[in-house]
């Protein structure tokens, strides 16, 4: 019976590793004044190895794959250079956040809430973040995360969603990090939406937050965690977070994100059951070769984000409002869309608000004097295809123009504010929030970059952010004056409205069998179940 013993204990430590798996214990307390790695037990005798498991015993890791865009620039959610679906969605799934919408998350925090401000405080906002919230490193969440976010969206040239943040004059940590204290200059009634997608400040505080995030996130503290990046394969894993603390935990172990470059790609790969579930920019016949598949469904999803042409009004660029408004006149958006993405089908092109007869001597005169440049981020290529599009446009009308290409987060740092550049082609969220309206009149500061990129501060713009802030201006008349700036001032011109291709096949069960209860795409990951049928 003896030789059954070793068996025996190998069959037990396997059901212990899978216990400890599907239930995380609390993160480990480090004694910063005990960092001594003297063994406890004073033998030298080592102890002896422990026998290596039998695979047929290890449990099987429960695996998805699904194809994406492919990731253009990198992980960083709070910056204007990584702005894509894929981005925001993997945010999501591994990233913390305060509240998602007006819903607190009960995982991470305990309680947040606006209480009394001393006089001098406009408004004051309390957050208890939760006990066991932790990094899948061990790390507990703490105030510094907070603090962090804020101090690095507030100074870093391309941060989105500036506004709301900029209103913040401190962040206090107390109650051994667990209790946050957020003092604001002046009333901000969405608070809720602020500290979404909070980043792991312990591994980053010594990084440049632009880049910090260039190649994957170094800790998570959602139901998943990105375990590895092959940008050559295509291919993005994110494992389960087995540290997650929180309710619900996800039920696949490992989702690969496949980059599906083209519809041939989209279709073979779903026939073949290598993915079961696309979420993909269309090309022209995308939707009606996958119509044909049996056993696939197709939807077509429209996101609130929007490819622009954002003209620069710093010194040095188009600082003449004639200018921006001769070249703006010149764009023909229906065909801008269609150039730019190769596709007529599923295509939503933006609507120029600016008159096509105006006077083009002021831009003439500009591109006499040097070039009008066009600063576009490669690595995109519908940005760059309308970047190289509307330079094509002014050649044609005799304006001298030409495409700089240089990545994102150098246009946005250096390019231009330094006025070396004249406009830039990126896509935008478009929120139609208070906080992102708001944005449109927060002003550059000697220590502070503008909120917007075309740079432009407009009159009366701290006393109109603050209206917007505060709700005393609605959303209506708020989406009304940027409507009406933008008139008035040629800021930018709206070429396409991103449109998306949902396509469920086999292999995974989800948030419903239509697919219309796949609109919110990979997202919903932590409710999928694998089929095995």
């Amino acid at each position: 019976m003896d030789r059954f013993l070793p068996r025996l204990g190998v069959i037990l430590a396997a059901a212990l590793l899978t216990a400890c798996q599907a239930n995380p214990g609390p993160p480990p307390v480090v004694d910063e004044n005990d960092r001594s790695t003297t063994p406890t037990n004073s033998s030298t005798t080592a102890p002896p190895p422990e026998a290596a498991p039998e695979e047929d015993l290890l449990p099987e890791r429960s695996t998805v794959a699904i194809g994406v865009d492919p990731l253009r620039g990198g992980l960083n959610p709070h910056l204007v250079a990584n702005n894509s679906e894929l981005v925001n969605q993997i945010a999501e799934l591994v990233l913390p956040s305060a509240f998602h919408g007006s819903e607190m998350d009960t995982d991470v925090l305990e309680s947040a809430e606006e209480i009394e401000a001393p006089g001098s405080i406009a408004m004051r906002v309390r957050y208890t973040i939760a006990g066991p919230a932790q990094w899948s490193d061990g790390t507990p969440i703490s105030g510094s995360d907070f603090n962090y976010l804020w101090s690095q969206i507030t100074r870093t040239p391309g941060a989105k969603d500036v506004a709301g943040y900029r209103a913040i004059t401190a962040v206090r940590t107390s109650g051994n990090g667990r209790v946050v204290t957020v003092d604001f200059a002046h009333r901000v009634e969405d608070w809720q939406k602020l500290f979404a997608n909070l980043v792991p400040s312990h591994l980053l505080e010594d990084r440049d937050f632009a880049s910090a995030l260039a190649d994957g996130i170094p800790a998570s503290a959602g139901r998943y965690l990105v375990a590895g990046m092959d940008r050559g394969r295509g291919i993005i894993t994110l494992n389960r977070n087995d540290r997650f603390w929180g309710e619900d935990p996800a039920n696949i172990d490992v989702i690969q994100l496949r980059a599906v470059r083209d519809t041939a790609q989209a279709v073979n790969m779903l026939r073949s059951h290598q993915i079961g579930f696309a979420d993909i920019t269309p090309q022209q016949t995308t939707l009606e070769n996958l119509s044909l598949l049996s056993n696939v469904n197709t939807g077509v999803v429209t996101r609130q984000r929007q490819l622009r042409l954002n003209m620069s009004a710093v010194e040095g660029a188009f600082d003449e409002q004639a200018q921006r408004r001769a070249l703006a006149s010149l764009l023909d958006t229906d065909q801008l869309a269609r150039l730019a993405t190769g596709r007529a089908s599923e295509l939503k092109p933006g609507n120029n608000p600016f008159d096509s007869h105006a006077e083009l001597a002021p831009l003439r005169e500009r591109a006499g004097r040097k070039p009008v440049r066009i600063a576009v981020d490669p690595q995109y290529p519908t940005a760059l295809a309308a970047a190289t599009t509307i330079v094509d446009v002014l050649q044609a009308k005799a304006i001298d123009a030409e495409v700089v290409t240089e990545r994102l987060t150098t246009i946005t740092s250096d390019l231009l504010p330094a006025g070396k550049v004249d406009a830039v082609v990126a896509w935008d969220e478009n929120g139609e929030d208070a906080l992102s309206l708001a944005n449109y009149f927060v002003c550059a500061t000697p220590t502070r970059p503008a909120a917007t990129l075309s740079g432009y501060c407009p009159e009366n713009s701290a006393d109109t952010a603050l209206g917007i802030l505060s709700g005393d201006v609605d959303s209506a008349t708020a989406q009304d004056r940027v409507e009406h700036l933008n008139r008035e001032e040629a800021l930018f011109v709206p070429l396409l409205n991103e449109v998306r291709i949902h396509a469920l096949g086999k292999g995974i069960v989800g948030p419903g069998q239509s697919i219309e209860d796949w609109d919110s795409g990979l997202i919903s990951a932590p409710q999928w179940r694998k089929d095995d049928d």
